[in-house]
């Protein structure tokens, strides 16, 4: 249950900083906390399987917590991840009210400041602002035009392949060499 634990109290944690907001939105953000964490620390928050969709990167899994997913997800993780997470709508969320403070087991120190600076670059943005910015990365755009032409409906995406940058990024100040280093850890050249 780590992985569904970890993304669950992501989850969790961005909607008690960001307040109720739509299942797209939480999924890119958890996206661009991924993408940062990978590229500052070698691995992602969520351990997640990325594949590019019409509406950009997308966790699977992260997917399937927001649909409570009956068929991947086991009883116990379910029961865990409606504890944090209360679905208003089909495609609305906001946190549980719970009785006590909760303390994040499955979150690490740098697990949150990504999800952090994820909320600080794009909590305020609409949902299809970012999900827009979502598609001028590299592991998104190489598809656009699959997508443009309903030649696709989904294409797996490499989690190596989150190690990227655009030119003039506005959000992520990463250099080149920094990404160039990334990868280099990433994939176990360092």
């Amino acid at each position: 249950m780590i992985e569904i634990g970890t993304i669950s109290e992501s989850i969790y944690f961005l909607l008690s900083k960001i307040g109720p907001t739509d299942k797209l939105k939480l999924v890119k953000l958890i996206y661009f906390a991924d993408k940062y964490h990978v590229i500052k620390y070698g691995r992602t928050i969520t351990n997640d399987e990325y594949w590019a969709m019409d509406h950009g990167p997308v966790g699977s899994n992260v997917k399937d917590v927001l649909e409570f997913n009956d068929f991947t997800m086991s009883k116990s993780e379910r029961k865990f991840a409606s504890k944090l997470i209360y679905k208003i709508s089909e495609n609305r969320f906001k946190k549980n009210n719970l009785k006590k403070l909760y303390s994040y087991n499955y979150l690490s120190k740098t697990d949150i400041e990504a999800l952090n600076f994820v909320i600080s670059k794009f909590g305020s943005m609409s949902t299809w602002d970012i999900r827009n910015y979502s598609h001028a990365y590299p592991e998104w755009a190489q598809y656009e035009e699959m997508f443009k032409n309903n030649e696709i409906r989904r294409e797996k995406i490499q989690t190596g392949d989150l190690i990227s940058v655009i030119h003039n990024d506005k959000y992520f100040s990463f250099k080149e060499s920094d990404i160039e280093e990334a990868k280099d850890i990433f994939c176990g050249n360092y």
